[in-house]
C-alpha cells in the first residue's frame, strides 16, 4: 500500500471511528474540522435513506395557553428543551433521533452558550444533533427571548 493510500485509510477509519451510531443515524466530527462535541454539537449528521423524517416548530418557553414562563434566559431555556423534549415524545421519538437543532436567541451574548450546552448535553447525551445559533433582534412574542426547533430522523424497523 502506498503512502497516500495509507493516509486515505487512516483519514477514513480516524471519520468512522469518531462517529457515534444511534440507530442507522451516524454523527461525526471529522479530523479535517474542529471537534464541536465539547459544544454540544456534531460537525456532520448522516440519516439513513430509510427513515421518517420529522420536523418540529420552534420550541419556546410557553405553557399550554401560549403564555411565555420564564423571565431570565436560564429560564426561558430550560422551558424551551422541555417543550423540546415533549414535541419529540409527540412525534413518538426519542432525543437520539434529533439530527439538526437550530438555536434562535434574542440579544445573543457568549455567555448564553454555556446555558444551550448544558440543556443540550442533558437532553441529547452523547447523540449531539448538528446545531445552528442565530442571534435575531426579536422572536414571535413579546418577552420571548429563546426558540429551539428540531428535524428527526426515525429509521424504520
Amino acid at each position: 500500500m502506498n503512502i497516500k493510500a495509507r493516509i486515505t485509510v487512516g483519514i477514513l477509519f480516524a471519520t468512522f471511528s469518531m462517529a457515534s451510531f444511534a440507530g442507522d443515524v451516524s454523527r461525526i466530527n471529522p479530523p479535517t474540522l474542529k471537534d464541536t462535541s465539547q459544544y454540544g454539537f456534531s460537525q456532520v449528521v448522516i440519516a439513513p435513506s430509510n427513515a421518517r423524517t420529522v420536523y418540529l416548530s420552534g420550541q419556546f418557553s410557553g405553557d399550554v395557553s401560549g403564555k411565555v414562563r420564564g423571565k431570565t434566559m436560564q429560564e426561558q431555556i430550560a422551558y424551551s428543551f422541555e417543550n423540546l423534549r415533549h414535541a419529540i415524545e409527540a412525534a413518538g421519538a426519542k432525543p437520539e433521533n434529533v439530527v439538526k437543532i437550530q438555536v434562535l436567541i434574542v440579544d445573543h451574548e457568549q455567555d448564553y452558550v454555556s446555558l444551550v450546552q448544558s440543556q443540550i448535553q442533558q437532553l441529547f447525551g452523547e447523540h449531539l444533533p448538528a446545531s445552528t445559533l442565530i442571534p435575531v433582534p426579536r422572536l414571535a412574542l413579546d418577552g420571548m427571548r429563546f426558540e429551539i426547533d428540531a428535524t428527526l430522523v426515525i429509521p424504520e424497523k
